[in-house]
C-alpha cells in the first residue's frame, strides 16, 4: 500500500489506478479510507480512485488537524504531491465539510463534487464532544449511522471497528465539524455537483442536502432508500452506479 511524504509526513492512500480523470475521496469524522472499501472494490476496474487517511487518522501519521480550512489545505498539499491538478473530489460528512471548503479555495483544481450524508453547516451535540474531551467513547451504538437496510449483525460489527479508535480523534474531527460553516457562501461553489443522502440519515438528515442542492447552481440530488448516514456503504451497489454515471456525464 502506498504512502506519500506530504511536507514531512506519512500519508497513507489507496489508489485503484485506472485512465479517467482521478476522484479523490475524503473520510469523515473518526474515519479512514476504510470508509470507501466498496467503492474501491466496486470502482476499480472504471478508473483512479484515491482514498487517503487524513493526518492522525487510520495509517497515516503526523497530528490531527484543528479545522476544516486546515484539512482542505492539507489536501491541497496532498494532491500536489501526487502532481494531481485536476480532478474530481468527493467527501462524506466531515469529509464533504472539507470538499465545500477546497472547492471554495481551489475552484480551478475541480471539476466535479460529489457530497454524501453532509452539509454547508455541521453541528455536534455538546454531550458527545464532552464525551470525546473526557477521553470516553461518545455512542452506545451506531444506530444513529445506519439505516433499516443494515442487519445488527453489521452494526455489531462496525461498533467494534470504532471502539478501536482514540476518543481524542473523536473530538478533534467534531470540534472542527462544530466549527465548520459555510451556509452563506454555498451558492459559490459553481462546478457540477452531485449530492446523495440516505433517506433515514439522522446525523447529517436530508434536509441538509436539500439545502445544498437548492443552493449550489448546478446539482443532481438523490436520495438513498433504506439507507442511514453510512449510504455508501449500507447502499455500495446503488451508490457506485449513481457515482459512475456522474463521472461518466461530467467528464471533458
Amino acid at each position: 500500500m502506498p504512502y506519500a511524504s506530504v511536507k514531512g509526513i506519512n500519508i497513507f492512500y489507496e489508489s485503484t489506478g485506472g485512465d479517467f480523470l482521478p476522484l479523490v475521496v475524503i473520510h469523515g469524522a473518526g474515519g479512514s479510507s476504510q470508509s470507501w472499501s466498496k467503492q474501491i472494490s466496486g470502482l476499480q476496474e472504471q478508473g483512479n480512485l484515491i482514498a487517503l487517511d487524513l493526518p492522525g487518522h487510520g495509517k497515516s501519521g503526523g497530528s490531527l488537524l484543528a479545522d476544516i480550512p486546515s484539512m482542505a489545505d492539507f489536501l491541497n498539499d496532498f494532491v500536489q504531491t501526487l502532481g494531481i491538478e485536476k480532478f474530481f473530489l468527493a467527501g462524506h460528512s466531515m469529509g464533504g465539510a472539507i470538499a465545500q471548503e477546497f472547492t471554495l479555495r481551489y475552484p480551478r483544481k475541480v471539476t466535479g463534487l460529489i457530497l454524501l450524508g453532509t452539509g454547508a453547516r455541521l453541528r455536534v451535540g455538546q454531550g458527545i464532544l464532552d464525551a470525546a474531551a473526557l477521553g470516553m467513547f461518545p455512542f452506545k451504538n451506531v444506530d444513529h449511522l445506519y439505516g433499516s437496510a443494515t442487519s445488527d449483525e453489521e452494526k455489531a460489527k462496525e461498533m467494534k471497528e470504532l471502539q478501536k479508535i482514540p476518543a481524542n480523534v473523536f473530538w478533534a474531527d467534531f470540534q472542527a465539524c462544530n466549527t465548520f460553516n459555510r451556509i452563506d457562501d454555498a451558492e459559490k461553489i459553481q462546478v457540477s455537483t452531485l449530492i446523495l443522502v440516505g433517506e433515514e440519515d439522522v446525523m447529517t438528515p436530508v434536509k441538509y442536502s436539500r439545502f445544498l442542492a437548492d443552493k449550489l447552481p448546478n446539482t443532481n440530488l438523490r436520495i438513498i432508500k433504506g439507507a442511514g448516514h453510512m449510504c455508501m456503504q449500507e447502499k455500495a451497489a446503488e451508490v457506485n452506479e449513481i457515482l459512475w454515471n456522474f463521472l461518466e456525464n461530467s467528464r471533458v
